[in-house]
């Protein structure tokens, strides 16, 4: 993996070649990187080719243990619930295959980009004898609409990137057919980047919205009342206001 991190944005790329599959240890690296104190933002991203193909097949067929295999699926789930509980926006740059639990760790994202080309996204665990359990259904459903969702969840179809934005598993495509995927992943990269500082710069306001849409909860109005009278909420206020005067 490649970190980086400018301006409060971490950029976690998964690897510039190869499968990025999500083995224990490539899991827990990502979890510890979703710490709010080091940064309030994160794009993830893979390469050209793969996104991520999920978890390592290879590590459970090789796994002689109920508590092996265990081990491997809850780690998948800490990370996509790591993903939906950090306090600032996750934002993932999907440039290639993004498969199985691959597809899973793009849908656990606020917000995904995706571009044109010869790759494929989409859900398989159907086809290979896995189970969806709830928590990780609930995340799909998050995220595609009730129209999709039984398709997509069960059918173990691979969408083509005009197909995952139809069906909400991107929700952008940047470039065109004829764009480079080379510069097409830099401009979503760029637009990743002023979309995260869009986020940082809400502060608060979009951590407290964010919880929200995560989860069915409950809201102090008092909150909203007290960050109103911030004086960081009243300078931006008044910017707005200026800014209209001006017109």
């Amino acid at each position: 993996m490649i970190i980086n991190v400018e301006n409060g944005i971490k950029t976690i790329n998964l690897g510039t070649k190869g499968p990025n599959v999500l083995s224990v240890e490539r899991a827990k690296e990502i979890i510890s990187e979703l710490n709010y104190d080091d940064c309030k933002a994160v794009i993830i991203m893979g390469n050209e080719k793969v996104f991520s193909a999920g978890l390592n097949l290879k590590d459970l067929l090789a796994a002689k243990e109920a508590s092996e295999v265990s081990v491997i699926f809850k780690t998948l789930r800490e990370l996509l619930v790591a993903c939906k509980d950090f306090p600032g926006p996750v934002i993932s740059i999907v440039s290639g295959h993004a498969i199985a639990g691959g597809c899973l760790l793009a849908l656990a994202s606020d917000y995904r980009y995706g571009m044109h080309g010869m790759h494929r996204m989409g859900l398989n665990e159907m086809a290979i004898g896995i189970d969806l359990p709830p928590d990780m259904l609930s995340i799909i459903s998050q995220t595609i609409s009730k129209d999709n969702l039984f398709e997509v969840a069960t059918q173990c179809r691979m969408y083509t990137p005009t197909q995952a934005l139809n069906k909400g598993l991107i929700n952008e495509i940047v470039g065109n057919r004829f764009t480079g995927k080379k510069r097409a992943t830099d401009k979503a990269l760029a637009k990743a980047k002023k979309l995260a500082k869009f986020y940082i710069d809400a502060g608060k306001p979009f951590v407290r919205l964010k919880k929200s849409l995560n989860q069915e909860t409950s809201f102090d109005y008092q909150i909203l009342i007290d960050n109103w009278f911030s004086s960081e909420t009243q300078d931006k206020i008044k910017k707005v206001v200026s800014s209209l005067s001006k017109k």
